[in-house]
């Protein structure tokens, strides 16, 4: 990829997550204030927490490279920070954001893997040890509600902090259509793969609480598709997306639906790491 394509492609799914980002912050914002759970300066907390990936971003690369660089890791520390569970602390984000992050840099020399759902995984690793285990946020533990599937389709999930809205990334995914560098096979072949392994779930336990995953979709259009740790081939693609559909599966009934789709890629992106394994 031609270094113009490849910012053209980073500053497209950049604004592409702007949407997710501002509807964030009124469902895990505005509505959680509305009902005086949280004070007006934590409506922001899901901005906050992209801001703080992006800064230390920023201080290390002036001091790696004495300037701002524009690359994937512009968009990874971005996808960490709206990726994270809504009580995760500043202070232990900060930490451990910092404390990974650096030790990526290293390790990136090294082994391939999908960096954005390494950092997440350890950081809610780290983050579950001080908080208790909870994708909820406050509205979500002190209320009950109804959600028609309109609600669900625009971001009334429990989720990811600014991940939820099943609407903006859909329409994300159709916009990134027309970029011919984006890998769109993957997400579309994750997600049937899925859906058809749940349809089977759902006809012999009629439970379909699962079916509509609005993580799924995210991870699968965002973080599934980074070039870096994504294969290349066309017939690689798919035979990698089905068994991400297929282990993301498993993990939802098993595990835990939100983290599910995380684990799967970052799985599948160490396949190139064993030697004897030609599958990209």
């Amino acid at each position: 990829m031609k270094r113009y394509d490849t910012k053209k492609l980073i500053i497209q799914n950049i604004c592409l997550l702007i949407p997710l980002i501002i509807y964030s912050l009124y469902k895990n914002g505005y509505l959680i204030y509305e009902k005086h759970l949280i004070n007006f300066a934590n409506i922001f907390k899901p901005l906050y927490l992209v801001l703080i990936g992006l800064l230390i971003k920023i201080i290390i690369d002036l001091v790696r490279y004495k300037k701002i660089i524009i690359d994937y890791e512009l968009v990874y520390v971005i996808l960490i920070g709206m990726i994270m569970p809504y009580n995760i602390s500043y202070l232990i984000y900060l930490i451990s954001f910092i404390i990974v992050y650096i030790i990526t840099l290293f390790i990136d020399k090294f082994i391939k893997y999908n960096k954005v759902c390494f950092i997440y995984l350890v950081i809610i690793m780290i983050n579950f040890m001080f908080n208790k285990y909870t994708f909820l946020t406050p509205l979500e533990e002190n209320y009950t509600f109804s959600f028609t599937f309109l609600d669900l389709l625009m971001g009334r999930n429990i989720g990811g902090i600014a991940t939820t809205s099943i609407f903006f990334s859909l329409v994300a995914y159709i916009i990134l259509l027309n970029n011919y560098y984006y890998k769109k096979d993957i997400p579309f072949t994750i997600n049937i793969t899925y859906l058809s392994c749940m349809l089977i779930y759902y006809l012999i336990t009629r439970n379909s609480d699962l079916i509509l995953n609005s993580e799924l979709i995210f991870g699968s259009v965002f973080v599934a598709t980074l070039p870096m740790s994504s294969p290349y081939k066309e017939k690689t693609q798919i035979i990698e997306s089905i068994l991400i559909g297929i282990i993301t599966f498993i993990l939802s009934i098993y595990f835990n639906s939100i983290i599910a789709i995380y684990i799967s890629i970052f799985i599948m992106s160490l396949i190139p790491n064993i030697k004897w394994f030609k599958f990209r």
